[in-house]
């Protein structure tokens, strides 16, 4: 069983770490500044306007992760949520990867949001990461960046 838990304020540099390796991967260039920019704020925000779950791993540090920005948002008309969810830095490390790790940060997540009441959700996607998002119930928003925009339907709801 894979064990994941809320994001806490000590995990911010691993939650950075993983970030970084998620970037480096879609061919950006994190830098040492960035690292603890990122870092500072992952440490300010967690908690009040960003949420995370992780999977610790067995040898120490993160296996996994992932963030929720939360934004405010006009609700739509017979809606009551006044905020939306953006997913960011959904992570897991080499060696941890094909276990299931990013479904289950994914999964607690989305259960995270919904108890919140968080009625749209949305983030970029890899191309690699397409077929989890899609079997997630996200929708396939195609832009002229270098990577896929999804949204989210709510869950038991029609398209937002």
């Amino acid at each position: 069983m894979i064990e994941v838990r809320p994001a806490v304020t000590a995990d911010a540099a691993e939650i950075v770490h993983l970030g970084a390796l998620m970037y480096k991967a879609v061919g950006a260039k994190p830098t040492p500044t960035w690292a603890v920019e990122s870092t500072r704020m992952v440490r300010e925000r967690l908690g009040r306007d960003l949420f995370g779950m992780v999977i610790d791993a067995p040898e120490g540090g993160l296996a996994a992760c992932g963030l929720v920005n939360v934004a405010p948002r006009l609700a739509r008309p017979g809606a009551d949520a006044h905020a939306m969810g953006y997913i960011q830095w959904v992570s897991t490390a080499p060696q941890h990867q094909r276990k299931g790790y990013a479904r289950a940060i994914m999964e607690a997540l989305l259960d995270e949001t919904d108890r919140r009441g968080i009625e749209v959700v949305e983030l970029h996607a890899s191309p690699a990461g397409l077929h989890l998002y899609q079997d997630l119930g996200f929708f396939i928003k195609h832009d002229n960046v270098a990577m896929t925009s999804v949204r989210r339907r709510p869950r038991g709801q029609g398209p937002v």
